[in-house]
Parts: structure tokens; C-alpha cells; sequence
């Protein structure tokens, strides 16, 4: 396949812009090769040596043992329905699990009989459940027992608790279920910075003020897990501190340069930024779930009428006229012609958030991004656009201008108008 990247991207950028693509990234044992040597994630493609034209290759290792562990994590105590538990295995990492199969070269594979291939599972009035009698040997043992490193990747296993942190509240240290412990696999050459983003995405915990300890030893972000005194066996904390005040702050982002939102679309946004629900990082602090009152709550927000605006932002202006807003409107459906014949990118639907005279916003829903650790990928994705968009300049003398504004995409296109785009993932599509 064919990338436009920029030379700052990071390694992992454009490792995350393959697996949305390729639908790999259920499968986390995956490496990026230039030349037949391994970079960090955190390098960008400049210091790797990369450059126009250079080849890559993407490496992932797929297993039968993945998917039985994925739809366990799934299927927890309960016992569903194998329609129910595809689609909530969509859901999780938006591609079906039949594409998945394939992956491992069962073409004409289903889930059902999948599942009935796998002694773990057993079937009772139509619903699928975990064999109680499996279940312990599912869940890693108390102690761990060494496991043979592939020294190609570097993958240690480690143990993994997580302690939140919020002001005026005793500290409470959160696992992935009571009777269990939470163990992860991660790549001994990962910066202390990238796998607390790895840790916080499997943990839903959207707060950035993030420490990570390895026993009294607080771990710095830039250096790698191996030099970090790391290895297979180590018990890990992450300590997340969060606040009103950071939750906010993020809130204020999302409505930054644009004129207003409704409280369900900025949790809407919230969602598809930092991968977890307003509700639940609400719920985290200890409050009630309840948008409108935590904005009510805060002098630099504004509702009124039912739309959210920051009090020093952008206010609601006098609607364009007719004529205006179809040559705005002219411009958007131009710019997102040439986004989708010049890059990868399957964009689902463009949804307009509001448009002014000689301006339009608008996000557009782009297909086949995994639900995790979108926020990275889909910054990679506007800069390759922006990119795009300002080589194709020569082509395409109606475009004045292209590149990066803030969070967005912007483009001056000739007739004095201006496109701003903002790149999101399109929800699953269930048929």
C-alpha cells in the first residue's frame, strides 16, 4: 500500500495508520520494519532515516490463542448469543470477527462454529459461555511463570494496577475485575510515556495526568521499559490524577473554534477524542453524570438554549445568507473529494458543525479506525491529509493554501472561502 505520512510523524502513527487500514490492530504483536531493523515508537520517520519512496514493512503475528482470549474478555460470566457477542465484538474493535478469520486464513469461517471448535466455550439453549471448569486457566496465574521473550519484539508480561487520584477523595486502586489480577504484554523497547497511553486505553481512563511506579521508583517518561529496570515479572502502578479541572480543560478543547454544541454532542466528542464516555469520567471524579450541571458548574462555559458555548470563544453569529452558505458548502464537498481520491481513507459521512460566511467546520467519519488509542492515529491522519492537500497545490490551483490549524485541517480554497476539517472515527456498522 501507498502512504502519504509527514517526515515528523512518529513511528507509531504510521504503524496505527497501517493496522486502521489493514484491520490488524486486533492483533497488538505487530512491529514496524525499515531495512530489516525496528525503530521506537516515539521516533519520528526523520530520525529513522526514512524518506520519500523508502519501503516499510509491517509485521504482526496473529493466533487462534488472541481471538479466544478477546471474546472471553467479551463474554466475562455472562452467556449470550454468538449474533450478540459479534456484535459486541464489532463494536469493541470495529471489524467483524469473520474479517478477523480471514486474518488467520479461515475464508470462509463464522463465529459459531469457531466457537464450537474451541473447548473453552460451550453452547446451552442457543448462548455461548466461558467452561467454568476453564475459566482459572483463561486468567493468568497469581505468580507468573517465565515466558519465552520473542527477542525479535522484545514482549514482556507485567502486572498492572491502576490508583486514581482525585482531589478531596481517599485514593482507589482499580482492576480489571475483583477476583482478578490484570496482566499486559508490552513491547520492552516502548517509551514509560506510550505504554501509560497503552495502560490508560485498556483502562478507559481519559485523564492525562498520568505517573507510572516501579516499586518507590518513579519511571520517566522518555526512557524506554528495558532501561527503565522493567522485565518479564514486574509489578507496575500507574497513578492517575484527575480533576475537575482537567476534565474541563479537555471539554474546553473540544470547543475550541467551534460556535457551540449541544451537551450530546460534546459527549459525542468526548467519546470519539479520548475513548471513553463523559459519563464515566464523570462517574471517576465522583460527581453525578450529569453534563449539563458539571458545565452549569463552570464559569468558562455557557449554556443557553440548549447550546454550549466557552464564554470567551466564539459567539453565535448572524446566520449566512442562502447564497453564502451553498458556496461554503461547494467548497466543503470539493475538499472532501479530493481527500477521498488522493489517500486511503474510506469517509463514511461529513457531518457540518456550523458554517459562517466565507467558513465552514465540519468532522468528517472516517471507516475502519479501531475504537482504541484513536486520538494519536487520528492526529497522524490530518497531518497526512494537510499534507496531501498542500502537495496537490500545483494540480489543483483552486487550492490556496493547506495544513494543520489547531486540531483541524484547514484549506483555503480560491472564491475566498475556508475549510476547516476535523477527522473522526465512524461509529461500527452493524448489518
Amino acid at each position: 500500500m501507498e502512504a502519504t505520512v509527514g517526515p515528523t510523524d512518529t513511528v507509531l502513527s504510521v504503524q496505527e495508520l497501517i493496522t486502521s487500514v489493514t484491520k490488524t490492530f486486533v492483533f497488538p504483536d505487530q512491529k514496524l520494519l525499515f531495512k530489516g531493523k525496528e525503530f521506537p515508537g516515539n521516533q519520528s520517520l526523520t530520525q529513522c532515516g526514512i524518506k520519500d519512496g523508502d519501503m516499510l514493512e509491517f509485521v504482526f503475528q496473529a493466533s487462534e490463542q488472541t481471538l479466544v482470549q478477546q471474546l472471553s474478555d467479551l463474554l466475562g460470566k455472562q452467556a449470550m448469543s454468538p449474533d450478540e457477542l459479534g456484535l459486541l465484538y464489532s463494536y469493541r474493535y470495529a471489524v467483524s470477527f469473520e474479517d478477523t478469520l480471514k486474518a488467520l486464513g479461515h475464508t470462509t469461517g463464522k463465529l459459531r462454529s469457531f466457537l464450537e471448535s474451541q473447548k473453552c466455550f460451550s453452547f446451552a439453549n442457543d448462548l455461548v459461555k466461558v467452561v467454568q471448569a476453564n475459566t482459572k486457566a483463561l486468567q493468568q496465574p497469581a505468580a507468573l511463570c517465565p515466558i519465552k521473550e520473542d527477542k525479535a519484539h522484545g514482549l514482556i508480561e507485567v502486572k498492572v494496577s491502576v490508583e486514581v487520584r482525585v482531589p478531596g477523595r481517599s485514593p482507589k486502586l482499580l482492576s480489571l475485575d475483583e477476583e482478578e489480577e490484570a496482566y499486559m504484554r508490552l513491547e520492552s523497547s516502548e517509551t514509560v510515556l506510550r505504554s501509560k497511553e497503552i495502560i490508560a486505553a485498556s483502562q478507559q481512563m481519559p485523564f492525562p495526568d498520568r505517573e507510572l511506579w516501579l516499586g518507590s521508583h518513579q519511571l520517566q517518561d522518555d526512557v524506554p521499559l528495558a532501561e527503565s529496570g522493567v522485565k518479564n515479572g514486574s509489578a507496575l502502578l500507574m497513578v492517575v490524577n484527575a480533576s475537575e479541572a482537567s476534565l474541563a480543560s479537555q471539554l474546553e478543547e473540544l470547543l475550541a473554534e467551534r460556535t457551540g454544541l449541544s451537551p450530546s454532542d460534546i459527549g459525542l466528542h468526548y467519546c470519539q477524542r479520548y475513548g471513553t464516555p463523559l459519563g464515566q469520567a464523570l462517574r471517576t471524579l465522583g460527581i453525578p453524570a450529569n453534563v449539563g450541571r458539571f458545565l452549569e458548574g463552570h464559569s468558562q462555559f455557557s449554556l443557553a438554549n440548549g447550546c454550549v458555548t466557552l464564554s470567551n470563544g466564539p459567539k453565535l453569529t448572524t446566520p449566512p445568507t442562502e447564497q453564502e452558505e451553498l458556496d461554503a458548502l461547494d467548497a466543503l464537498d470539493y475538499v472532501i473529494d479530493l481527500i477521498c481520491e488522493a489517500s486511503f481513507l474510506s469517509i463514511d459521512r461529513v457531518k457540518r458543525e456550523h458554517c459562517v460566511a466565507g467558513e465552514v467546520h465540519a468532522t468528517a467519519l472516517v471507516n475502519g479506525l479501531p475504537q482504541a488509542q484513536q486520538a494519536p492515529l487520528l492526529q497522524g491522519l490530518q497531518k497526512a491529509v494537510a499534507s496531501t492537500l498542500q502537495a496537490l497545490r500545483d494540480e489543483e490551483p483552486s487550492i490556496q493554501f493547506a495544513g494543520m490549524h489547531g486540531d483541524k485541517v484547514k484549506v483555503d480554497v480560491e472564491g475566498s472561502q475556508t475549510v476547516f476539517i476535523r477527522l473522526a472515527a465512524a461509529p461500527p456498522c452493524f448489518k
